[in-house]
């Protein structure tokens, strides 16, 4: 059964027709005497209903056993097959229709579609009444330490809507800096927060002015020798099969006389392209250049992950017509696929987390040459699992490098119990071997996954990352939740976590505690050591695509163990 995270939207199907008796049939009923309704000789009312309650649960039993081939069948023809807890008993009749309908808009005919009343009702006997949310008790105690925070505004007429957070070490100006994105006003943004530079230097810079933003790194695209960005831009924020994506290059020219950082000149190095996620630097190929790995979100019928690869004969500014195009992998749903070399041969690979029905972690490994062989880390137990993000960490400090993994996603049918922060642990004893156990089925990749370990729950949780926040010498998490504001204002009250830290303990285990609650407005998070004390601080956007705010952009938190930037 085809299964897709289709964001805000909803599918009105009518009703297919069950096997029940229609309106012309209830006047042959036979009429029912009194003495019907008088129980058998020897037992009471209740054991009556006893009985038949009995009666009526065997059936369900035996509805369940019969329908289940069939619907296992159908669904895991596409993805694994969905829980039936993943939804309460009223959402099922929706979800049925929307999976019945990507399976139709697919144009596939080669399956066996199970009925759809009975499939519903096999999802609903086996289903809970309510989601149970928000939780009636938080799994983790509110801090008892007063954090040091501090607001930066970026000076825009219209509510924040931050999307990503970069922390840059040089390049711009001669400060670290954090890069902001900002999709309710199309800007990208730098401020320098560092206590190492004046007052002037401190205030935001626009850098350019885009459509919808959300992702930027630095490299030096042209080999100038000036720090440049590349900004994947995702064009239609909602839940859209559209061509608007983009992929900018923001090209620093030199410095004015007095100025710190130069003009950026935007370039369109790809578009026509679905909702863009992220994007990567790297020489993937080995040529020498900077190629760019795209993570395509896209929506139901666009979608992937595609290398622009550099042909360094034709000058940057040409845009588009410096790269070509070549499909990696043609999923819908890419949401990360940062960029490393896994087993130590030299060539740039890459991690990608793949959402949508497929709920995947999977390492593409690099043949030299650009062309890749993608392996299986883990694969999320519900094809509505809502990955929202990954980190490549080593969280456990053994030296390998492990997967920090969120899954939030609250816009398609709102919030679920199985949010949460997760650590994929990286046990393989031999990198140059890795992976050891390639398991592969024809057309399938292959597989070698890493030991899961779920850390917290967390309705809503968009982004959590590593850092060391109170100076211990291991790394910590930070995590931040997004909900959408009807959920938000239903839930306030409930102390539900919107800022989560999870402290390790020195034994590989966390500790949890909430340190802010009622306020689900995070959509990403960035860690950094601002001050250059050795221990780590976080800034985290806060997002807005309704209403009003007087709330800042984004929000630096630091321990008030360690030495303040005030």
């Amino acid at each position: 059964m085809m299964f897709r995270v289709l964001g805000v939207i909803s599918l009105l199907v009518p009703l297919v027709g069950g096997c029940g008796r229609s309106e012309n049939h209830k006047s042959q009923t036979p009429l029912q005497s009194k003495d019907a309704a008088i129980p058998p000789a020897g037992f009471t009312d209740g054991e009556v209903d006893q009985a038949s309650a009995h009666e009526r649960s065997r059936m369900d039993e035996r509805l369940v056993e019969r329908v289940r081939p069939q619907v296992q069948a159908f669904c895991t023809a596409c993805h694994v097959m969905p829980s039936p807890e993943g939804a309460p008993k009223h959402e099922w009749p929706r979800v049925v229709d929307q999976m019945y309908m990507t399976y139709k808009d697919s144009g596939r005919t080669d399956l066996v579609v199970p009925d759809r009343t009975e499939t519903v009702k096999f999802f609903q006997l086996q289903a809970p009444e309510t989601k149970g949310l928000p939780l009636k008790q938080q799994e983790f105690p509110p801090t008892d330490t007063q954090w040091l925070t501090r607001g930066v505004d970026l000076g825009t007429s219209r509510p924040p809507g931050i999307s990503h957070l970069q922390w840059i070490e040089s390049g711009l100006a001669d400060a670290p800096a954090l890069v902001a994105c900002d999709v309710n006003t199309g800007a990208v943004f730098a401020t320098w927060p560092s206590k190492n530079t004046s007052q002037e230097e401190r205030e935001p810079k626009r850098l350019a002015t885009l459509f919808q933003p959300v992702h930027t790194e630095p490299c030096d695209l042209n080999d100038d020798g000036r720090l440049d960005l590349v900004v994947a831009d995702v064009g239609e924020f909602n839940a859209a099969d559209s061509d608007l994506g983009q992929v900018f290059a923001l090209i620093q020219d030199e410095p004015e006389s007095g100025e710190t950082v130069g003009t950026m000149q935007r370039v369109v190095l790809a578009d026509g392209l679905g909702r863009v996620a992220e994007v990567q630097p790297g020489d993937f190929d080995g040529d020498g250049d900077i190629d760019l790995l795209v993570a395509v979100f896209g929506w139901q019928k666009t979608g992937g992950i595609v290398l622009l690869r550099r042909d360094a004969s034709v000058e940057i500014s040409k845009g588009s017509r410096a790269f070509s195009k070549e499909v990696i992998d043609e999923r819908a749903g890419p949401v990360n696929v940062p960029v490393i070399d896994l087993n130590g041969d030299g060539h740039l690979d890459f991690v990608a987390l793949v959402s949508q029905e497929h709920e995947s972690v999977e390492a593409f490994f690099n043949d030299g040459d650009g062309k890749f062989e993608n392996v299986v880390l883990y694969n999320a137990p519900d094809p509505s699992y809502g990955s929202t993000g990954i980190e490549l960490v080593d969280l456990d400090g053994d030296g390998d490098v492990d997967v920090l993994y969120s899954n939030g996603d609250s816009f398609d049918r709102g919030p679920k119990r199985h949010h949460t922060v997760q650590w994929l642990e990286n046990t393989f004893d031999d990198q140059t071997d890795w992976p050891r156990e390639p398991v592969k089925k024809e057309g399938q990749p292959s597989r070698a996954e890493f030991v899961h370990h779920s850390l917290a729950k967390m309705p809503g949780v968009l982004r959590a990352q590593a850092g060391d926040f109170d100076g211990d010498g291991d790394l910590d998490i930070a995590a931040g939740a997004l909900l959408a504001t009807p959920t938000i204002q239903r839930w306030r009250g409930s102390q539900s976590p919107s800022i989560l830290l999870l402290r390790q303990n020195g034994e590989q285990q966390f500790d949890g505690e909430i340190i802010e609650v009622d306020f689900q407005q995070h959509l990403t998070l960035e860690v950094a050591d601002v001050d250059g004390d050795g221990t780590d601080e976080f800034a985290i956007g806060n997002f807005f695509r309704d209403g009003e705010s007087d709330d800042p952009h984004m929000t630096w938190w630091k321990h008030p163990g360690m030495n303040s930037q005030e």
